[in-house]
């Protein structure tokens, strides 16, 4: 009786652990960009940048507490769309992600690719403090690819933002290509 209850106990451990890589490789979903490790650009007070990994559950990042401690930080995902972004035939995202530390609010647009099975946060295109972003749409579109001059197809972000310090608050859409693992682009409020 021993041996078959130490059976049943090592069958059981042996499915959980085949049972959790599985659980760990999701492709690029909703949920899945709502729950992986975002490197966002990061400003502080002095305006250097700092670029780290955070990792969101459930769409949301919190450290400290807001009004109350100093170092209070905090990254949530707004809206998520789903699209081949990058023309291999697998579904990726566009997430936009809103960050405040301290007193800080930024607001950024970051890819998420299908790597291998796995949602993985490739490329951020920040837009400044105190943008909003109203929407995100993705096409694909054959371009003028800037690296070698050729007519490729690549995936389009059209963002639709406002900033009431840069454009008193009038919705503006700015086009970005991606490729190469990074978003091209212009400044939407000419600040760079």
């Amino acid at each position: 009786m021993k041996s078959f209850r130490l059976i049943s106990v090592i069958a059981v451990f042996a499915l959980v652990l085949l049972s959790v890589p599985a659980l760990a490789v999701l492709p690029v979903t909703m949920e899945s960009v709502k729950n992986i490790s975002y490197h966002p650009i990061i400003r502080s007070s002095s305006d250097q940048i700092e670029v780290r990994s955070i990792r969101l559950v459930n769409g949301v990042y919190e450290k400290g507490r807001r009004n109350v401690d100093q170092n209070y930080e905090f990254l949530r995902a707004g809206q998520i769309i789903l699209a081949d972004i990058n023309c291999d035939g697998k579904t990726d995202s566009a997430v936009v992600l809103y960050h405040m530390m301290g007193y800080r609010q930024m607001t950024q647009l970051a890819i998420v690719l299908d790597v291998n099975g796995k949602p993985v946060h490739v490329a951020s295109r920040e837009f400044g403090e105190g943008t909003e972003v109203m929407d995100v749409k993705c096409t694909k579109s054959f371009v003028q690819i800037p690296k070698t001059g050729q007519m490729g197809q690549r995936g389009v972000i059209s963002v639709q933002l406002s900033n009431e310090k840069f454009c008193n608050g009038q919705g503006k859409t700015v086009y970005f290509i991606f490729d190469s693992n990074r978003l091209s682009g212009p400044d939407p409020f000419n600040l760079q």
